[in-house]
C-alpha cells in the first residue's frame, strides 16, 4: 500500500472488475443495500460498556490485513503463477484465516502483550461487495470471527486492543460494479458512507476504538475518488450521528484529501516516520514476493530501522501514533510474530510504547564541537 503498493498494481486480484465480464455490469448506479450488521439504529443505551480515549491520551494503533485464508490460498500465493505472494511469513499456516477466530485470537493478544491499544481493520468493504462471491467480501466475513475472539479474551480477563476502521479507498475505484466513485455526488456520498457504517454495524459498540466517544476511522489516499470535497465528510458525520446513537465518526483523513477533519494521517511509515498529525512509522519494507513489482527494499537492519524511527516520534510526539503494520506480509511490513523474526518485533514495540505512554524523551544529541575557522 505504497508507491509500489498492492493497490495501484492489481495482477494479485485475479476476479475483480479488471475483464470484460465485470465491466459489462456497471455503467449505471446501482442501489446501495442496507446497513451489513445487525448495530443500526442504535440508542445511547446500545453503548452501556464501551469505553473511550481521552484527545489527550497517548495511543497506540496497528493496521491489521486479516485478507489471508489457507483454504482458499487467498493473499497467500500470487494466482498468475502459484508462487509464494509473501515476502514474509507466519509461524504456521495452520488457521491462517479470516474466519478463524482462534488465529484473530492470537493477533489480539499479541497485540495487547505488545502494548498496542487500537486495531484498525484494513476494510475492503463496499456496496459492491456484499455478495459472497465478491472479491472482497473477505472484509465482511472476517469480523464476525473477529468479534468473537475479542469478546472471548474479554471473558479470559484479557486486554485486547478496540477495534476501529481504516477505510481502504481504493474500492472507490476498484471494484466489483466498476464505478469509479465521484464523491462530490449524492451518490457518492450514500456510497463512502456505506462503507463507514456496515463496518461499525457489524461490530458491538462495546467494542469500538473511540476518541471522545467519536469511532476511529482512518483514511487511504484520495486518488481513488474520482472527485471529492468538504461534502462527503460532513454528510458522513451527520448521517453516522443519525445512525448511530448521536456517535460522529473521529476521521482522520490521510494527508492528500482536501478536507477539513478531526486529524490527518499519511501513509509510507514502514519507508520512515510520518508525522502529520497522527504518527506513522513501521520496521522497514520489502515486496520481493508480490508478482509484477519491481522490488523496493528498506531494510529492517535487525531492528535497529524501527528503534531509529520510535526515537524521532519520542523526540517531537503526537498523541497518536500508528504502526504500519501488524501483519502486512506481502510488503514485509508485519512487526507480529514471524517465520523470519519470532517475536523481536512485539518485544521492542512493548518498549517503545511504554515509553511513550511514560513520557520519556530521549536525551538531546550532542553536536559536534566546532573546529578550525568555526572555532574562532
Amino acid at each position: 500500500m505504497h508507491a509500489h503498493s498492492r493497490h495501484d498494481q492489481k495482477p494479485w486480484l485475479p476476479t475483480l472488475i479488471l475483464g470484460a465480464a465485470a465491466l459489462a455490469f456497471a455503467q449505471t448506479a446501482r442501489e446501495i443495500p442496507a446497513a451489513f450488521g445487525p448495530y443500526i439504529n442504535l440508542q445511547p443505551k446500545d453503548f452501556a460498556g464501551a469505553k473511550t480515549f481521552k484527545s489527550s491520551d497517548r495511543i497506540v494503533g496497528a493496521y491489521y490485513f486479516y485478507w489471508y485464508r489457507t483454504e482458499t490460498k487467498e493473499h497467500i500465493i500470487n494466482p498468475e503463477d502459484g508462487s509464494d505472494g509473501l515476502t514474509d511469513h507466519p509461524t504456521t499456516f495452520e488457521d491462517f484465516s479470516y474466519k478463524s477466530v482462534r488465529w484473530h485470537k492470537k493477533q489480539l493478544s499479541d497485540m495487547s502483550e505488545a502494548g498496542i491499544d487500537v486495531a484498525l481493520m484494513v476494510f475492503w468493504g463496499a456496496p459492491s461487495e456484499r455478495n459472497e462471491k465478491a472479491s472482497l467480501y473477505w472484509s465482511y466475513a472476517g469480523l464476525g470471527p473477529l468479534v468473537q475472539a475479542r469478546e472471548e479474551l474479554l471473558r479470559e480477563g484479557k486486554r485486547p486492543p478496540r477495534i476501529g476502521l481504516f477505510y481502504d479507498t481504493s474500492t472507490l475505484k476498484y471494484n466489483e460494479w466498476a464505478a469509479h466513485i465521484n464523491l462530490t455526488t449524492e451518490y457518492g456520498k450514500r456510497w463512502f458512507y456505506a462503507t463507514v457504517r456496515d463496518f461499525f454495524s457489524a461490530i458491538p459498540p462495546p467494542h469500538w476504538a473511540m476518541i471522545d466517544d467519536r469511532p476511529i476511522v482512518l483514511l487511504y489516499a484520495a486518488a481513488f475518488a474520482k472527485k471529492h470535497d468538504q461534502a462527503f465528510v460532513d454528510f458522513t458525520k451527520a448521517q453516522f450521528s443519525k445512525d448511530f446513537g448521536g456517535r460522529e465518526p473521529y476521521l482522520a483523513p490521510q494527508d492528500s484529501w482536501k478536507v477539513k477533519a478531526d486529524n490527518v494521517c499519511a501513509w509510507g511509515g514502514a519507508f520512515g516516520l510520518k508525522n502529520p498529525g497522527i504518527a506513522e512509522l513501521g520496521p522497514g519494507y520489502n515486496d520481493t514476493a508480490v508478482y509484477g513489482r519491481k522490488p523496493l527494499i528498506t531494510q529492517r537492519a535487525g531492528g535497529k530501522f524501527y528503534e531509529e524511527n520510535w526515537l524521532k516520534f519520542l523526540s517531537h510526539p503526537s498523541n497518536f501514533v500508528m504502526i504500519e503494520t501488524w501483519s502486512e506480509f506481502h510488503e514485509g511490513t508485519e512487526i507480529c510474530e514471524s517465520k523470519e523474526y519470532g517475536r523481536q518485533y512485539i518485544e521492542l514495540t512493548r518498549k517503545y510504547a511504554d515509553l511513550f505512554k511514560k513520557g520519556w524523551r530521549p536525551p538531546p544529541t550532542k553536536k559536534p564541537a566546532p573546529s578550525g575557522q568555526d572555532a574562532q
